[in-house]
């Protein structure tokens, strides 16, 4: 069955076409969950949660002309929001950007293009991130990959807590100049953090 099909049918309340498209696609979503969050029980909550709201939205989902790639954007937002609930965001990034709590999911959606693009902007940030003069790759390390606050930073690496903060700013700078002006929107950034860890 085709997958825009199975939505139409969905769409419908028709359960097998609901167990279909579960079954096709588990295990690529929950591969990938486990890759951003690292841990398989959290992963399967994920993506047996948004196969859940899926149902429960199946009257009023939009047009879905790439089904695989509107499941994969899906679950990079409910890996965001994940995060996000524990706290990450504020220990991370709340000096950089404030997100509003009210943010839709369409509007993620529109910013992510699926798993291809992804992939493309995690890449341009790791070239980002390497070509880091070498204090700087190291205090953008301790932060967004270790999840150290400025003062563990600052004592781990015998320097102040403002160089700290000046090398921050500088890294998240040096990032935003490697990505192309069209997708230097600063949520899809902020969002990109978040999948970095």
């Amino acid at each position: 069955m085709l997958d825009t099909i199975c939505v139409q049918n969905i769409a419908c309340s028709d359960y097998k076409a609901f167990s279909h498209l579960y079954d096709k696609y588990w295990d690529l979503l929950l591969s990938i969950a486990r890759k951003k969050t690292g841990n398989i029980d959290v992963s399967m909550d994920i993506v047996q949660d948004l196969f859940v709201d899926l149902w429960q939205r199946r009257s009023s989902l939009p047009q879905i002309d790439d089904v695989r790639r509107y499941l994969i954007s899906s679950l990079y937002f409910k890996v965001f929001m994940h995060f996000r609930h524990q706290g990450i965001q504020q220990r991370h990034v709340s000096s950089y950007i404030t997100l509003g709590v009210d943010e839709q999911e369409e509007d993620f959606l529109q910013l992510l293009e699926g798993e291809i693009q992804h992939n493309h902007l995690i890449n341009i940030i790791t070239e980002s991130v390497e070509d880091m003069p070498e204090r700087m790759r190291q205090v953008f390390s301790l932060k967004y990959h270790r999840s150290l606050s400025n003062l563990e930073i600052a004592e781990t690496m015998g320097i102040s807590v403002q160089t700290v903060k000046n090398q921050l700013m500088r890294s998240l700078q040096h990032i935003r100049n490697y990505i192309p002006e069209h997708l230097s929107h600063p949520t899809a950034f902020l969002f990109l953090l978040f999948l970095l860890s």
